[in-house]
């Protein structure tokens, strides 16, 4: 949608918008902007007020609002990217950790994980992602990336805990999507850009328009997003021997003597790590709907949705031809394994509103699926042998929700000076997570001994190497039911104090049980354009179906005491299952939160806004994933107690736990400013500074079926615990400028990254990485009436994190292995700006 249709939905600036709508484009733009100046305290919200719209000034909880046009300004590719770009309090890593994390990648919200954050879409919630993130606390958040930019009109992120509003997970806060809502005209867009580092290609388009449904206002707005982006290898050459020296013609083991280096080692490629960077190839199709048509004078019905699909091959794993995993039969050069995801993804909403007797009602159905097929490329399972096959199919993952809504409001005079909002309530939604099992031969053991050269008599690792399918063992379908009702009341007192009370109740028929949560709000005008704002609320999370049910199981190679070696199996297990009861699990609880947040809003004049806001935040019971119950060197303890279990073939076991209680406390700083330059143009300024810091409170204590593993174990271990309080930056700022003259715009943003700790097993290993500032900006030049190119840069001087050497042990190849060490992990892999420097684009632009 253009300034101007924004505009012309204002009912006090329709006529502002026609008579600029009748004026040449090169003199519209300047005056539209000088209109829109004018207007900054007019910016209403719907998100946080359940009977209607509120200034966003007024509202007693903290709520920013990101429109259309500074998502495109971002040069980002994606929507978790340009959140994270332009909300100090959003995170998301660059790198973290491997497994489908390091493909559909989690983010954090005020220090919690992503599914902390609630996303709505029209104000209906958002289902989310069928894949489990195994690293970290095991989230499954709203996939962000799969909602198409070009149907987004704006977004509303309301920064407070609202689970007494909108039920679970809104512990961090609510992100509202409003879709556009045109009938005519629209936009399509061409972006080509480049990472830095090769290849990072990006190519995209996006293209919206709005049709007129009836004679009373309907309207259908469809938008279509393409994009497709390759990799970007942020690794250094690899050094020491790719094969084996040679002796006679031979491969012979390394240190016998009279050997002698292997010529292919003076030409072979050494850029091995091309799972280091941004190892994806993403080809992405979103398409989305919104539609809404007048069938009545108190009644409407709506269509609202998105369908995606999209295809990843993620290099994950990089074997050299002198590995025992890397058979020469079969890779005689090595070889990199890619994991291959294809996703079909889609959300329908329907429902129908209106007036009856008085009272606004809303009547929605909302089902939304996510399925994900796994298989692998370029791999093999080395324990079949060199009749291997390199392609497999490695399992699948689903989730489905279907949430139905009933919402209704209307005012009262109670007496009051104002009248009393009653909304109220009730929802029932019905998930379900399932897990299939891949085909055997991505987890099978083969059996196969090599027979001859400096690997003669070793057994390879069984199943695919890098990364294993799922086996049937490791296959469910869990589902359970919700059912929810809420009351919210809110009023003015007075013309400067206003209020409000929520309560919410939700069942879940598995083990979160029920929950029952409240809200608190008040705003008093303690001056003109100043006032003071506060709110108390408390919250849950339910664990989601993915963080009960998920399970994989891996094989490895193991030294015995003996010395001989024998491929045994590692288990992420279900906190529900025979096994992991018997090692201390417990069913999940949801976490629960307590909110409090004091804060200030200060409009000295119509072009200015600043906002300051303090927030503390309590979790008891949040999930994390327990620690692995492995032996030490020398020690057997874990694996006589899983035999004594009956688990003989097992070496180690993992689950998720209910293990500990943390504070995240924080400020938040938003401000905005408009200068009128008069012939010079318009300049919006901007400064957003957060803050946060996550402690842990409490760790539970261990079960005491842990207790034969003694004191020195604790169930969530040092090195999860710096990663969940010390591995994204503490703070973060954010100073932009948007400058329009004539036909000419610049957009120019400096962001601050503060400083963060990627910790290893031991203080030693800890790895600590410097403050970073980085630098965006674009520039765009309206051509022809309807014409707009830009060029633009993210990370224009290409600023990297901390660069720092790298030991064998750090990455994990042990100190005996010298010849394998490569400058892979220099710039570790949390990064919140990435690890591929710079990237520049080019975008043209129509507007219809």
């Amino acid at each position: 949608m253009s300034r101007l249709q924004t505009l012309a939905r204002r009912p006090r600036l329709r006529p502002v918008a026609r008579a600029l709508a009748a004026l040449p484009l090169s003199l519209a733009l300047p005056a539209l902007a000088h209109a829109a100046t004018a207007q900054v305290q007019d910016v209403v919200v719907t998100t946080g007020s359940r009977g209607g719209q509120i200034a966003i000034t007024d509202s007693p909880s903290p709520i920013d609002v990101i429109d259309g046009e500074q998502l495109a300004q971002t040069g980002k590719a994606s929507l978790r990217e340009i959140l994270g770009t332009l909300i100090p309090s959003f995170t998301a890593a660059a790198q973290p950790g491997g497994g489908t994390s390091a493909s559909i990648r989690p983010t954090r919200i005020r220090g919690l994980s992503g599914d902390a954050l609630l996303v709505l879409i029209n104000g209906k919630r958002r289902h989310g992602t069928a894949v489990y993130n195994n690293f970290g606390t095991g989230s499954t958040p709203v996939d962000l990336d799969l909602i198409p930019i070009s149907a987004i009109e704006r977004i509303e992120l309301l920064r407070d805990g609202a689970a007494a509003q909108y039920g679970s997970d809104a512990i961090a806060g609510v992100l509202n999507i409003i879709l556009k809502r045109n009938d005519s005209g629209g936009t399509a867009s061409v972006t080509a850009g480049r990472q830095e580092d090769s290849p990072g290609d990006l190519f995209q388009t996006a293209i919206n328009h709005g049709f007129a449904l009836g004679e009373d206002g309907g309207f259908a707005s469809l938008s279509f997003d393409t994009r497709s982006q390759g990799p970007s290898y942020a690794a250094g050459d690899a050094q020491g021997s790719f094969y084996y020296p040679l002796l006679n013609g031979q491969p012979v083991p390394y240190g016998t003597p009279g050997a002698t280096p292997d010529p292919r080692d003076a030409t072979v490629d050494r850029l091995l790590q091309k799972g280091y960077g941004r190892s994806n190839r993403d080809r992405v199709l979103n398409f989305a709907w919104n539609a809404e048509l007048p069938v009545a004078t108190d009644l409407a019905l709506y269509s609202f949705g998105t369908y995606s699909h999209r295809s990843i091959v993620d290099t994950r794993g990089t074997f050299r031809p002198n590995s025992v995993s890397s058979l020469p039969e079969v890779f005689p050069d090595g070889f990199a394994a890619q994991r291959l995801i294809s996703e079909p993804d889609y959300q329908l909403t329907l429902g129908g509103k209106g007036l009856l007797a008085g009272w606004n009602w809303d009547l929605g159905s909302t089902y939304g699926r996510d399925a994900v097929r796994l298989g692998a490329q370029n791999t093999l399972n080395a324990s079949l042998g060199p009749d291997s096959k390199t392609r497999f199919y490695l399992g699948s993952m689903r989730f489905q929700q279907w949430t139905n809504n009933l919402d209704v409001t209307r005012g009262f005079d109670l007496g009051l000076p104002n009248p009393v909002q009653l909304s109220w309530g009730a929802e029932h939604r019905w998930e379900l997570w399932a897990e299939g099992a891949g085909e055997p031969d991505s987890w099978r053991d083969g059996g196969y001994v090599i027979p001859s050269g400096p690997r003669a008599g070793q057994r390879p690792p069984a199943g695919l190497q890098s990364f294993v399918g799922n086996r049937p063992g490791d296959a469910s379908v869990v589902t359970r039911n919700v059912f929810a009702a809420y009351i919210d009341l809110g009023t003015k007192f007075t013309e400067r104090w206003s209020g409000s009370v929520a309560g919410r109740a939700e069942h879940y028929d598995d083990s979160s049980g029920n929950t029952v949560a409240g809200k608190l709000a008040t705003r008093y005008e303690v001056a003109p354009g100043f006032a003071l704002r506060g709110t108390v609320n408390n919250g849950f999370r339910a664990p989601s179906l993915a963080q009960q049910a998920f399970s994989v199981t891996q094989q490895t190679s193991i030294r015995l005491p003996d010395g001989s070696t024998q491929n045994l199996l590692a288990q992420y297990l279900p906190a529900s299952s025979d096994l992991a009861r018997a090692l201390g699990a417990r069913p999940l609880k949801p976490e629960k939160s307590l909110n409090f947040s004091v804060g200030a809003t200060w409009e000295p004049t119509k072009q200015a806004r600043v906002t300051l806001d303090a927030y503390q935040i309590l979790v008891d019971d949040l999930i994390v994933k327990g620690e692995n119950l492995v032996d030490g060197p020398g020690s057997t303890l874990v694996r006589d107690r899983l035999a004594s279990l009956g688990y003989s073939n097992l070496y180690a076991a993992q689950y998720n736990t209910n293990a500990a209680d943390v504070k995240v406390h924080g400020i938040d700083l938003a401000s905005e400013l408009t200068t009128d330059h008069g012939a010079f143009g318009l300049v919006r300024w901007s400064a957003l500074y957060s803050f946060n810091k996550l402690a842990v409170r409490r760790v539970k204590e261990n079960p005491a079926e842990l207790d034969f593993l003694g004191s020195g174990y604790v169930v969530f271990g040092r090195q999860a615990r710096l990663t969940l309080t010390d591995a994204t930056p503490r703070d973060k700022l954010v100073l932009g400028a948007n400058w329009l003259v004539g036909d000419w715009s610049a957009n120019l943003r400096l962001t601050r990254f503060g400083k963060y700790t990627e910790p290893g097993t031991t203080a030693a290993l800890d790895r600590f990485f410097a403050a970073r500032w980085i630098t965006d900006a674009e520039a765009s030049w309206r051509f022809a009436r309807q014409l707009t190119a830009t060029l633009g840069a993210s990370n224009l001087f290409g600023i990297r994190p901390t660069r720092q050497p790298v030991s064998p042990t750090q990455t994990g190849l042990g100190s005996a292995l010298p010849t394998l060490v490569d400058a892979t992990y220099n710039y570790g892999s949390y990064s919140p700006f990435g690890l591929n420097g710079g990237f520049y684009y080019a975008r043209l632009a129509y507007d219809f």
